[in-house]
């Protein structure tokens, strides 16, 4: 039997079958039920004296199948073994030892745990300025509770220059800084606005994710490649601008040390990431590992929250891995397409526990509410099929990104789900901002902000989920399992019908909620009329509790929460050179402050940082402009109002006096010696002092 991640030879015996006869036989290969197709076909090894063919490759890692069939592209006749192809079970290869769960946040980020994928397909250009212009706004969602980490598209220069969303990458080193492709900036920005952007997440304590591509690159000059005898190919990236990364034909496929991996994206030219290539610079498992690192170091870009991996089905996972480690075993998030809990996994086992897009949670969300009725509303919480029911602490889930966005039924539903769920959840800009579901126009529990408060404040940001109900097709009851005095938990109630409320008697295990009344602090409903708060409910001493949730609605439950800290008094600003001092009296009950700047006196305001501190330097202003602040006192339960207002005119210092002119010609008459008179003699009695010194 194959084991996964070794080589495998294939003997093909045409005889008998539709291929018998053939003059060159190619081999169509995959694994794991077809679940990747390696390109392009590779031509098998035909023995003259038996007739057979045989071909010899790499396993891949993640498979636990292997899948061929045979053709002859000459005369376009396949043998599929009369439709049933060939599948071959492997061995999985032992695991290779995980990477520490490296979640660094800063002092003041938030502790909900919610990440966005800022930006969409095609966005406008010079993105980088709005998304640096919503940092403060996406960190303070609602009662200091926001977003921890930021996904920053593809950073390089592309071959489709500045119309370009970043998957084609050219020269992987120009961020925004020279002049080729037709663009300096690329589609997002400048390198200096990707820094200035990075830098003011950075204010509000985000940690900033790049997007990264390292199955495939595009743009190259055309050149022979021996590879594929005589045919001209497009791998020539010696004429980037950088001069890094400028690779040939044999850093891609076919390549001398490997003639195809996972899969190819595309006609784009396909690295070459095999274990058998020099750990060395000029080959891109080495190269692109250097490129990590500098796109870490602030002098370039900054990153500091990790890496999204592009299109990780084409190519070995274990590169993943060697990535993450090479760059302080960044945290990682794969986008391995495949709605296969177990697909997915295999990935995030092979690249060694790196996070893993729930595309399996995507598509049950999509069955779910997109087709109300066809599919049991329980599936979202049956590990078969969501992979953050399985293995929450790998699971990235999301709702929407700028490739898929199929949800169109009930969408704030599959966020109720995935805010309130276990897993690590994913907002989507264009949902929370373009379609207005931060507060969808209306109540103060309607929107994503809402539940996002409801994650963090109720939820201490990584819930452990309990099912409490599954029988109703229509509805489904989960909730928390333990809470804390600081984070009591929640029940929550999704209701597929499109026309009738649903309720259900539940016992909840938090015995932070026993006992007590729980009020609804998030819910909606897409039914007519039907978007009301629901009444507060009595849970029982032993946690019996019967909750309702709305037609093509939600309901979130808990206890009722104490009231936000009071306004900080005793605001005061200090001017400086380029930057302005501000300190201020402790707040009773606030365990941060939002700080808040404006231009214009009154506002509006925004919030620029969220100390834990009663002191703040703010280092972003503009000599000779004056600035309007204002801070509020934050606790897990909400805000308070605004202190009172403080303005300050940061400036440059004046410039130092010059010295003035020497008087009276000698220096003589008794007054003080002049300026000039003392620092000769200093410098004379220097002299003498050396003189001695060589002479001794």
């Amino acid at each position: 039997m194959p084991v996964s991640g070794q080589t495998v030879t294939v003997t093909y015996d045409p005889a008998g079958g539709p291929l018998a006869g053939a003059g060159t036989v190619q081999i169509y290969r995959s694994f794991n039920r077809w679940m990747q197709i390696a390109g392009p076909d590779q031509t098998m090894t035909r023995d003259a004296a038996t007739g057979r063919y045989t071909f010899t490759y790499t396993v891949p890692e993640a498979a636990y199948e292997v899948n061929c069939v045979f053709h002859d592209a000459a005369a376009a006749v396949w043998d599929n073994n009369n439709r049933a192809d060939w599948n071959f079970p492997v061995t999985p290869a032992p695991a290779p030892a995980a990477l520490p769960p490296l979640i660094i946040l800063p002092a003041n980020a938030s502790r909900t745990r919610v990440m966005m994928q800022g930006f969409y397909w095609d966005c406008p250009a010079g993105w980088y300025n709005t998304m640096a212009g919503q940092a403060g706004r996406l960190r303070n969602m609602r009662g200091g509770h926001g977003i921890d980490r930021i996904w920053f598209p593809p950073p390089s220069k592309a071959q489709s220059g500045a119309s370009s969303m970043g998957y084609d990458p050219y020269d992987y080193y120009d961020v925004g800084a020279y002049n080729q492709k037709g663009t300096t900036a690329t589609h997002f920005g400048t390198q200096a606005e990707l820094k200035g952007a990075i830098a003011a997440f950075h204010a509000q304590g985000i940690v900033c994710l790049a997007d990264i591509v390292l199955n495939h690159r595009s743009g190259g000059a055309s050149e022979m490649n021996p590879n594929l005898g005589s045919m001209g190919t497009f791998m020539d990236f010696s004429g980037v601008a950088s001069n890094r990364c400028a690779w040939h034909y044999n850093q891609f496929h076919p390549s001398t040390h490997e003639g195809s991996d996972e899969g190819r994206f595309g006609d784009m030219p396909d690295l070459c990431l095999s274990l058998d290539t020099p750990d060395s610079a000029g080959w891109p498992r080495y190269d692109m590992i250097q490129w990590g690192k500098w796109l870490m170091d602030a002098a370039n870009a900054g990153f500091d929250g990790g890496w999204r991996f592009d299109f990780v089905k084409g190519f070995r996972p274990s590169m993943v891995g060697d990535f993450r480690a090479g760059t302080g075993a960044a945290f990682g998030v794969l986008e391995c397409w495949d709605g296969e809990v177990r697909n997915v996994e295999a990935y995030v086992t092979y690249s060694r526990g790196t996070a893993a897009f729930d595309f399996p949670g995507y598509y049950t969300m999509a069955d779910v509410f997109n087709h109300a009725g066809s599919v049991p509303v329980a599936a979202l919480v049956d590990p078969t099929r969501v992979y953050a029911a399985k293995d929450p602490a790998h699971a990235v889930t999301f709702v929407a990104n700028h490739d898929t966005d199929t949800i169109t039924n009930d969408k704030m539903l599959a966020y109720a789900f995935i805010l309130t769920y276990q897993g690590y959840p994913c907002l989507f800009w264009s949902d929370y901002f373009n379609r207005d579901l931060a507060t969808l126009g209306g109540q103060t529990g309607n929107g994503i902000d809402a539940l996002v408060w409801v994650r963090g404040a109720l939820g201490g940001g990584a819930p452990s989920i309990e099912p409490l109900q599954t029988s109703d097709p229509d509805l489904l009851v989960y909730g928390t399992k333990a809470g804390t005095s600081s984070a009591p938990g929640y029940i929550v109630a999704i209701n597929v019908h499109p026309s009738s409320a649903k309720s259900a008697t539940v016992t909840t295990s938090d015995t932070a909620l026993r006992g007590a009344t729980l009020l609804s602090h998030a819910w909606y409903s897409y039914a007519n009329g039907q978007n009301v708060q629901p009444a507060g409910v009595a849970c029982s001493a032993s946690g019996v509790v019967t909750v309702q949730a709305p037609p093509s609605g939600y309901a979130v439950y808990s206890v009722n929460v104490t009231s936000p800290a009071v306004a900080p008094t005793g605001l005061a600003a200090t001017a400086g050179n380029g930057e302005v001092a501000l300190s201020w009296t402790a707040a009773t009950g606030a365990t941060s402050y939002n700080v808040k700047r404006a231009t214009v006196s009154g506002g509006p305001y925004t919030t620029v940082a969220n100390p834990d501190t009663t002191r703040y330097t703010d280092t972003f202003v503009s000599n000779g402009t004056t600035y309007y602040y204002a801070v509020s006192a934050v606790n897990s339960f909400g805000e308070s109002a605004d202190s009172a207002s403080v303005s300050a005119l940061p400036k440059a210092p004046a410039p130092a006096p010059a010295p003035s002119a020497p008087s009276g010609g000698g220096g003589g008459g008794g007054g003080a010696p002049s300026w000039w008179l003392v620092a000769a003699l200093a410098v004379v009695g220097w002299l003498r002092l050396r003189s001695r010194d060589r002479h001794r």
